[in-house]
C-alpha cells in the first residue's frame, strides 16, 4: 500500500510505539483483505449488491418525495404511472439486494473465518506444546473462537461497505452538483467531517479494544478453570472464595466493555450531530434558491428527504469502524499465534522405519524450558540397546520427564543430540517419529468420545475385533463392558467418566493396538493398585515385549524389572546400571532406595 510523502513525514515524528501500532495496523488490514481473496468472486458480488440496495433505497426514497411534490401541484395523476412502476422497481431492488448483499457478505466472512480457525489450530500443533504451556487453556480457545469471530465484524460489514460508501458519495456528489453545486459542496464537507469522527478516537478505540479482549481472555479462562477444577474447589470448600474471583473478572470485563462503549456511544453523538446539522441547513439553502426561483419546487421535497439518506452508507460504515478497535485487537491476538516460531522446526526426512534399528543413545544432552531459566539437564548420556528397557529414576525434578519429552520432541535439545537407530531425531520428520513411538503418561486424555474411538486413536483403520483384543491385553475389556453402552459409551470430556487407573488402562490399549517398536511409559500405572499392576506389566511384557522401552516410574517393581537403570539427580546422570548391581553399592540410587521407598514400594517424590 502506497504511502504518501506527508504520511511518511507524519510517521518519522510519531513516537516509535505510535509508528509500530500504525504499522501493525495497515499490516493487519492487509492481512484480512488477502484473506478474502480466495473468494473474490463472491466479495465482488457482495460490494455489487451493497452498491444497488443504496442505490434502491434513496431511489425509493427520491420518488416518494418527487410524488409528494407533484401532488402538491396537482401534476401527480399525469406522471403517477411511470413514476409508481419505478418506485415498485426501487423497492424490489433494495429488497432483492440486501438479501443478496447479506448472502454474500456473510458467506465470504463464514468461510474466511473458519479457514482462520483451521490454520490457527494447525499452527498451534506446530508451536506446542512450549507455547501452550505459557498460556492458560481460557485464553488459547479464545483466540480460537472469540477473537476470530470479531474478525466476522471487518470482513462481512467493513471491507466491501468502505468501496461503496466511497462509489455512493461519489455518485451523489454528481447528482447534487447537477441540481446545485452549493449542496455537492456542503456534502463533501459534511462527508469529510463524518468519516473524520472513527478517525480522531482511534487512538482510544485501539487501546479500549485491547483491554476488552484482553479481559475477555482472562474472564473466559477463570470461567473454563472454574469448571475443569469443580471437583478440587468443592473438595477443598474454595467453591465461594472462587465464585469471587470469577465475579471480579467479570466486573474487569464489564468495565472494559462499558469504557469502550461510551467512547463508541460519543462517535456515533458526534456522527449524527453532523448528520443533523447537514440536513437542516440543506433545508434552509435548498428553501432559499426555491424562493428565489432558482431551482423548481418539486425539487424541494426530494432534495430534503435525499438529505438524510445521502450519508447512509457513510454512517454504516463508520458506525461498523466504532468496533475496529475490537476487531485490529482481536487480529493482533490471532497474528501473535501465526507469528510464533515453532520451537520444534519439522524438517526432518521420511525414512524407512523398517529398515531403522531401534536403539536410542542421549549424548550429552544439555537443555532448558526458557532461556530465563537454569537449565533442566545437563550433559546428560546414556544409551538404549534394541528390544531393551530401560527405567529413568530419580527424586522429582530429577529431568525424567524432561529426557521423555525431548525423544518424543516436544522440545529439541539446546546441547548434544539424540539418537535413534544411530540418526539424530532432528533429522527424522515428525510423522515418522510418532510412527516410531507410543507414549502412556500419567496424565491420560480421552476425548469426548466413544471407548471404541479413544482406543482407535492407536490405530485409525483398526477393527472392531482389534480394538477387543487390545482392551483385553490392557484388562480393559471387563470394565468396558460393564459400561452402560459398553465400548461405545461416551467417555466424557478428559475421560471424567471413568476413574484414573481405568483412564490408564484404556491409554495402554491404546499402545498395544499401535504395536510401535519404541514405546514410552511415564508413571503409566501410577493410578493402578499392586495386583493389577502386576496384569498389566505381564501384558505389555507379552503384548509389547521385545520394544525398546523407557519407562519413567517410581514403584520400586517396575524399576526392578527393568533391563537397566539411569539414575538421575538434578538434571545429571549419576549412576547406570542394574537394580541389583547398583543396590549392593554405595551410592545415590541406593540412599533413594533406602530412605525414600515407602511401605507400599514407591519411592517418595
Amino acid at each position: 500500500m502506497p504511502i504518501s510523502s506527508a504520511r511518511r513525514e507524519g510517521m518519522r515524528t510519531m513516537p516509535n510505539g505510535e509508528s509500530r501500532k500504525e504499522t501493525t495496523r495497515i499490516k493487519n488490514t492487509l492481512r484480512l483483505i488477502a484473506s478474502m481473496k480466495p473468494y473474490s468472486l463472491e466479495m465482488i458480488a457482495t460490494i455489487v449488491t451493497t452498491f444497488l440496495k443504496h442505490i434502491g433505497t434513496i431511489g425509493s426514497a427520491g420518488i416518494v418525495a418527487y410524488m409528494a411534490a407533484l401532488a402538491m401541484e396537482g401534476r401527480l395523476l399525469s406522471e403517477f404511472s411511470v413514476l409508481f412502476s419505478w418506485l415498485c422497481v426501487c423497492i424490489v431492488l433494495r429488497a432483492v439486494m440486501y438479501y443478496g448483499e447479506m448472502w454474500f457478505g456473510h458467506d465470504v466472512a463464514y468461510r474466511v473465518l473458519r479457514d482462520f480457525r483451521i490454520k490457527l489450530y494447525d499452527k498451534l500443533e506446530t508451536i506446542s506444546p512450549a507455547f501452550v504451556l505459557k498460556k492458560r487453556s481460557g485464553q488459547i480457545g479464545a483466540t480460537l473462537m472469540s477473537d476470530v469471530e470479531i474478525l466476522e465484524w471487518f470482513l462481512a460489514h467493513t471491507f466491501g461497505s468502505f468501496l461503496v460508501a466511497v462509489a455512493i458519495t461519489i455518485v451523489l456528489l454528481i447528482l447534487l452538483a447537477k441540481i446545485h453545486i452549493l449542496l455537492s459542496i456542503l456534502m463533501m464537507i459534511f462527508s469529510i467531517l463524518t468519516l473524520w469522527t472513527p478517525f480522531l478516537l482511534q487512538k482510544k478505540a485501539d487501546e479500549q479494544g485491547r483491554k476488552v479482549r484482553e479481559k475477555a481472555a482472562e474472564a473466559n479462562a477463570v470461567t473454563i478453570e472454574g469448571i475443569q477444577g469443580l471437583r478440587e474447589l468443592l473438595t477443598l470448600n474454595y467453591l465461594e472464595r472462587y465464585k469471587g474471583r470469577n465475579k471480579e473478572s467479570m466486573q474487569n470485563l464489564y468495565d472494559a466493555q462499558l469504557t469502550y462503549g461510551k467512547r463508541a456511544g460519543t462517535e456515533s453523538a458526534l456522527m449524527q450531530i453532523f448528520v443533523g446539522v447537514f440536513t437542516v441547513i440543506v433545508m434552509a439553502v435548498t428553501a432559499v434558491f426555491v424562493s428565489q426561483n432558482s431551482l423548481d419546487f418539486e425539487v424541494y421535497p426530494m432534495v430534503v428527504m435525499l438529505s438524510a439518506l445521502l450519508f447512509s452508507p457513510i454512517i454504516e460504515v463508520c458506525g461498523v469502524a466504532r468496533n475496529l478497535g475490537n476487531v485490529f485487537a482481536a487480529a493482533n491476538r490471532i497474528q501473535m499465534v501465526f507469528d510464533a516460531a515453532p520451537v520444534v522446526k519439522d524438517d526432518g526426512k521420511d525414512i524407512d522405519c523398517s529398515s531403522l534399528q531401534h536403539s536410542v543413545v542421549f549424548e550429552h544432552v544439555s537443555f532448558r524450558y526458557d532461556d530465563a531459566l537454569d537449565e533442566v539437564l545437563h550433559d546428560v548420556s546414556f544409551a538404549i540397546e534394541p528390544g531393551q528397557t530401560v527405567a529413568l529414576v530419580g527424586p522429582s525434578g530429577a529431568g525424567k520427564s524432561t529426557c521423555i519429552n525431548l525423544l518424543l520432541r516436544y522440545w529439541d535439545a539446546e546441547g548434544g543430540s539424540i539418537r535413534i537407530g544411530g540418526v539424530d531425531i532432528r533429522h527424522i520428520s515428525l510423522d515418522n517419529l510418532r510412527d516410531l513411538t507410543a507414549a502412556v503418561l500419567q496424565d491420560v486424555f480421552l476425548f469426548n468420545v466413544s471407548i471404541r474411538e479413544n482406543i482407535r486413536l492407536g490405530k485409525p483403520e483398526a477393527t472392531d475385533a482389534e480394538i477387543e483384543e487390545a482392551a483385553k491385553a490392557a484388562y480393559a475389556h471387563d470394565f468396558i463392558m460393564e459400561q452402560p453402552h459398553g465400548y461405545d459409551t461416551i467417555a466424557g470430556e478428559r475421560g471424567f467418566c471413568l476413574s484414573g487407573g481405568q483412564r490408564q488402562r484404556i491409554a495402554i490399549a491404546r499402545a498395544i493396538l499401535k504395536n510401535p517398536p519404541i514405546l514410552v511409559l511415564d508413571e503409566a500405572v501410577s493410578s493402578l493398585d499392586s495386583e493389577n499392576e502386576k496384569f498389566i506389566q505381564q501384558a505389555l511384557h507379552d503384548k509389547l515385549g521385545g520394544r525398546t522401552t523407557v519407562v519413567v516410574a517410581h514403584r520400586l517393581s517396575t524399576i526392578m524389572a527393568a533391563d537397566k537403570l539411569v539414575v538421575l539427580d538434578k538434571g545429571r546422570v549419576v549412576q547406570v546400571g542394574h537394580h541389583s548391581e547398583l543396590i549392593a553399592q554405595e551410592g545415590f540410587y541406593k540412599d533413594l532406595v533406602v530412605n525414600q521407598v515407602d511401605k507400599s514400594g514407591v519411592l517418595k517424590s
